[in-house]
């Protein structure tokens, strides 16, 4: 059903986001060949803006054959016009990951990912039509299911999608996906009265929510305070309530120490490519040295 929405008449197709086909696989397993074109896809059409939010949460004890859950649309607080959900619904899916499976065309075993095992809103009485359409507003869906003895259940997750259907072609945008496990259901793992959808820190009790520099992750679990992170403040020193950034001699010593290897290794949260050419080299050294000493 889902391959004849999408025009699917080959296989194996992947479709990106509901709109863009890509038909073959690696002749003889040699994925590393198709890799390339595979990454420019992902980057194309991964972290795309989005009206929606998702959230996934239940109940579901271990040994027990059927799992309920809800699943969550909410209207991202920033929109500032009203969405457009003309034939937009909550698609909801059970996969079961990791099915360790001989893959007889190229003579090997190999773990098969996340494998549909329920279309759960395929009739039309279990469907999820999309009826908010302004910032903040939520809504709600109920459902359940059953799980097979032939199933590992430990590796079943359920998928909710935003989609908006189109009446002619086989492009329907998807422009929302959650995923969660359903051994990992529990809307507020940290105890903090906060839901998944509402907390800024899922896994960190921070009942505050304070978020310094408003990128929507908490203090309390923000590896990378954008105060902080920013280009020159190589040791990532800071005073005060406001995260006043440090940038001074003790940073020129740090990216002399990251360039001669006797450092510690550059991390994610490290602004230190001075001249943003995408190389650090000791002319990144020289340009922080000129911020240095004209002041920070």
């Amino acid at each position: 059903m889902r391959a004849g929405l999408y025009g699917v008449n080959a296989y194996p197709t992947t479709v990106w986001n509901g709109v863009h086909n890509q038909v073959g696989g690696a002749s003889g397993g040699n994925w590393e060949s198709i890799y390339p074109g595979y990454l420019e896809l992902y980057h194309e059409h991964y972290d795309l803006p989005s009206a929606f939010r998702l959230g996934i949460s239940g109940e579901y004890e271990p040994g027990d054959n059927e799992v309920n859950f809800s699943v969550e649309i909410l209207i991202d607080n920033d929109i500032d016009t009203t969405v457009n959900i003309e034939n937009t619904y909550v698609e909801v899916f059970a996969v079961e990951d990791n099915i360790y499976s001989f893959w007889g065309s190229i003579g090997q075993w190999h773990n098969a990912r996340n494998v549909a095992r329920r279309y759960v809103t395929k009739s039309e009485a279990n469907k999820n039509p999309v009826s908010v359409s302004e910032a903040g507003q939520s809504e709600i869906f109920e459902h359940n299911v059953l799980l097979s003895d032939a199933w590992e259940h430990s590796n079943i997750k359920i998928v909710a999608i935003v989609q908006q259907f189109q009446s002619e072609g086989s492009d329907h945008p998807i422009t929302q996906a959650q995923t969660r496990n359903i051994n990992n259901l529990d809307p507020d793992p940290d105890g903090d009265e906060l839901t998944y959808l509402y907390d800024n820190c899922h896994y960190v009790y921070n009942p505050g929510q304070e978020d310094a520099d408003g990128d929507e992750y908490g203090d309390a679990c923000d590896a990378c305070n954008g105060l902080v992170n920013i280009q020159g403040n190589v040791d990532l020193d800071a005073h005060g309530e406001n995260f006043t950034p440090i940038i001074g001699v003790a940073d020129v010593l740090a990216l002399s120490d990251l360039l001669d290897g006797s450092g510690l290794p550059p991390n994610d949260c490290q602004s230190i490519d001075m001249l943003e050419d995408g190389t650090i080299n000791n002319f990144d050294l020289i340009v922080l040295v000129d911020v240095v000493m004209a002041g920070g």
